[in-house]
């Protein structure tokens, strides 16, 4: 392949990543750096705005879960009131039985019976304040989890954001560098136009 062979080949326009004329693209140096910071700026922007919305979502996840830990005690506050209650009608139900048939609600197998029902009762009660607990322990550590994961999603984004522009910034250096040497060498790359076997 001659020297003549090479030059023709670079003024078709299907292929040059500099643009050319079937592109409607200058092929100045600068243009195509300042396009790779564009691009590159608009991707860390959105990397940025991605990161945000995560945590966003992720925060309202968590204040969720929070409610819902508030309404899991509530709850279980309110059923342990409700036993409390059922417990003491119970204990009454038993007392007035007694007195009715005539003995003592005060001495012997009704003392038991009564310590049975009383303790029985508030074991119901602590355990339903528990349950409560519990359910709302998972919410809070959900809440927790939430929390955590949108901070870490919105570093992400910061970080890639940084490599965006990073890679934006080098994009841009090769592409002014590669253009200046296609100017230089009349549209052949430097390595090719040194190349005597090319």
């Amino acid at each position: 392949m001659s020297r003549a062979d090479k030059l023709w080949a670079f003024e078709i326009p299907v292929g040059n990543p500099f643009g050319g004329p079937a592109y409607g693209l200058r092929e100045d140096p600068g243009t195509l750096a300042v396009m790779a910071v564009v691009g590159a700026g608009v991707s860390a922007v959105s990397a940025i705005q991605q990161g945000n919305a995560a945590k966003a979502a992720a925060d309202f996840n968590a204040t969720i879960n929070m409610q819902n830990a508030e309404i899991a005690r509530s709850d279980a506050a309110a059923q342990a009131t409700q036993i409390e209650r059922e417990n003491a009608l119970r204990l009454g139900a038993i007392r007035a039985a007694q007195g009715k048939s005539g003995g003592a609600a005060d001495s012997g197998s009704v003392l038991d019976v009564l310590g049975d029902q009383a303790a029985q009762g508030e074991l119901e009660r602590q355990y339903a304040v528990y349950q409560g607990e519990q359910r709302a322990r998972g919410f809070v550590n959900t809440a927790n989890l939430d929390t955590a994961s949108g901070k870490a999603a919105q570093k992400a984004g910061y970080m890639k954001a940084g490599a965006e522009l990073l890679g934006g910034g080098a994009k841009a250096y090769d592409m002014y560098n590669r253009g200046n040497n296609l100017k230089r060498t009349g549209g052949i790359s430097v390595s090719s136009y040194d190349d005597p076997g090319y």
